[in-house]
């Protein structure tokens, strides 16, 4: 049963005009920092692996910057005893999750024990599924009282300053929520932030906790998306919720201010910038002519960074003028561009909605490359409308362009509420009963049901049964380390060349390391595929035993884990090679040399990374 938290009178609602919001406290909250406010991120999914949550570090700046009391609470899974005791001492009056669909039953069994323990506590949730399932949520989570619809910030502000009162939040624009009488209702969205600049930096509490030892920050540079995949529960054209505009940019200022900052005053300069897509609102002048800018903005600084950005595949074109930007963005800091590939089959990229061709994906591929820029790609051969033709066309795609990631072969797709791909499935009789209640990603089956024995046998060959029954990541095996693995010696090479460019020595041994690992990756592709089209067969002819996939998972395991070790050893061998020359490889760390601070230098070799 919830708390009765929630009053039942009727307060008037404070109306904005669409697209505006000002950060402001109700003059009659006289003691803001009485109330305090824990947003817990429950470390599921990818979370495990980057846990910074750049939505919840917005919503707890927003609130500490009228002077409310906000902490920020990372909660492993399964460790759900003893953070529930330690927010015993903090004894917040309001708990927040973010819910995505791989973490709705650990939030379900969190908010279990939480209500058991803090009785009157205000339990809310909000994020992706949040937003699409409002009511939903509410009827899976009977612990939890009310749900968040849409961007966080003008909401959270509203609704703890109505708890800080007493008052009612049933006109809260915004919410799902639970009446008294256990009666669901859902009010009407709130309309859109379109001036972004007026939000203050995001709350980098994750980042002091982990001692500036995160793989990188996250910065948003903007909101929305003016794309349509089908598959995508990010904010864009196809699943629009609230008013406003669909994108909507910080100015180029601004994002500039904030790079410096997180240098300046965090000492950390490697940033994955979370935008949809970094060259939007159109993917060509406008957009470019921001992308621009702020990468100027950076070199003018002189601030020294590396950066992630998200593109699509059909804004870049083998053109004069698209291969100068990318180097200029190279030249601020771009190291990394994930660009969501999905598929090497013409009609799968239909049944996404993507604008992007074969062609367009086989062209970015390429120019990524040849700039020296690492490319992470979306991928996901497994749907519910693939066929057996369709995986062996992917896996020929990927053998010939990105091959060596086992996993982009055998990704399953993760079906979102609110998108057009649920519906879709949901109309044809391919989601499961249960979805609406438990969000379960992969609560859904196949039209070939060949692909769906497919499906489950590779999804069961790394990991353990809570990756391949549920998306959560509670070990990591050697097909997830490698994929990180790979990261981090492509952006070995890629700042040393940046670094040492005009040191002769330095380039011959880096171009050396580069030929052995492109030798390496291609191996790693060609057996990927062998591997892929062996077992292809052997599922579909029924050769398969429990016997036999056990092996299968020792061999994978090895394979990885030698193919890790020989690259290791590799790395080191040159990073010792450029020490004798003298050359600083420690500048190339995550975190900005020691000696900016007045201490010793850390050391790196090229063994373990430390970025």
């Amino acid at each position: 049963m919830t708390s009765s938290a929630i009053p039942l009178q009727i307060t008037p609602v404070q109306r904005a005009k669409p697209g505006e919001f000002t950060i402001e406290l109700d003059p009659r909250v006289t003691d803001p920092g009485n109330f305090r406010v824990s947003f817990v991120i429950l470390l599921d999914g990818d979370l495990v692996m980057s846990p910074e949550h750049l939505g919840v570090a917005y919503m707890a700046a927003v609130l500490r910057q009228v002077g409310f009391t906000c902490e920020i609470r990372e909660v492993e899974h399964g460790h759900y005893d003893e953070a529930i005791a330690e927010l015993g001492t903090f004894a917040p009056h309001l708990v927040c999750f973010t819910l995505m669909s791989l973490n709705v039953p650990s939030c379900v069994e969190f908010a279990r024990l939480l209500r058991k323990s803090h009785a009157d506590v205000v339990i809310a949730c909000g994020g992706p599924a949040g937003t699409y399932t409002g009511k939903d949520v509410l009827r899976g989570n009977p612990y939890v009282d009310l749900v968040a619809v849409g961007e966080g910030e003008p909401l959270i502000l509203d609704l703890v300053q109505r708890l800080a009162l007493d008052e009612s939040v049933e006109d809260c624009a915004g919410i799902a929520y639970r009446t008294a009488d256990g009666t669901l209702r859902q009010n009407p969205a709130r309309p859109l932030v379109h001036n972004l600049d007026v939000l203050p930096y995001p709350a980098r509490d994750q980042l002091r906790a982990h001692g500036n030892k995160l793989e990188y920050v996250r910065l948003s540079t903007s909101r929305g998306c003016v794309a349509r995949c089908t598959f995508c529960s990010a904010p864009n054209l196809g699943n629009r919720v609230q008013a406003g505009k669909a994108w909507r940019g910080r100015s180029p200022e601004s994002v500039v201010d904030e790079v410096e900052h997180l240098v300046r005053e965090h000492n950390f300069r490697t940033l994955d910038f979370v935008d949809s897509t970094f060259e939007d609102p159109d993917g060509g002048r406008v957009g470019k002519k921001r992308v621009r800018a702020i990468a100027e903005g950076i070199l003018d600084r002189g601030l020294d960074i590396y950066y992630n950005v998200c593109m699509r595949a059909e804004n870049w074109h083998d053109t004069p003028e698209d291969h100068e930007l990318l180097d200029l963005l190279v030249r601020s800091g771009l190291e990394k561009v994930n660009v969501g590939i999905e598929s090497g089959v013409p009609e799968e990229l239909l049944l996404w909605e993507k604008r992007a061709t074969v062609e367009d994906n086989i062209t970015i591929i390429r120019m990524l490359r040849e700039h020296g820029i690492y490319l992470a790609m979306g991928f996901i051969p497994f749907q519910p409308y693939a066929t057996v033709e369709s995986l062996v066309q992917n896996a020929e795609f990927l053998r010939a362009h990105a091959g060596h990631n086992l996993r982009r072969l055998t990704e399953r797709l993760e079906v979102y509420p609110g998108t057009a791909i649920e519906a879709r499935m949901a109309a044809d009789g391919l989601l499961g009963d249960n979805y609406r209640q438990t969000l379960d990603p992969y609560d859904y089956r196949f039209k070939d049901e060949r692909v769906q024995r497919l499906a489950v046998h590779y999804a069961s060959l790394y990991n353990n049964e809570d990756y391949h029954e549920r998306g959560v990541l509670t070990e990591q095996s050697a097909v997830f380390e490698f994929e990180t693995f790979n990261v981090v010696v492509q952006t070995f090479v890629s700042r040393l060349y940046r670094r040492f460019h005009g040191v002769p020595e330095a380039v011959e041994e880096l171009n050396d390391f580069k030929d052995f690992l492109h030798a390496e990756r291609q191996a790693m592709g060609a057996a990927n595929y062998d591997f892929f089209m062996e077992n292809l067969e052997d599922v579909l002819d029924g050769r398969l035993d429990g016997a036999r996939r056990r092996r299968q998972v020792a061999d994978v395991e090895g394979r990885f884990r030698r193919c890790i070790d020989t690259i290791r050893s590799r790395q080191l061998k040159t990073g010792l090679r450029l020490h004798r020359l003298g050359l600083d490889v420690s500048a190339i760390s995550s975190a900005l040399p020691q000696p900016a601070l007045g201490g010793a230098p850390r050391s790196y070799n090229g063994g373990a990374p430390t970025w």
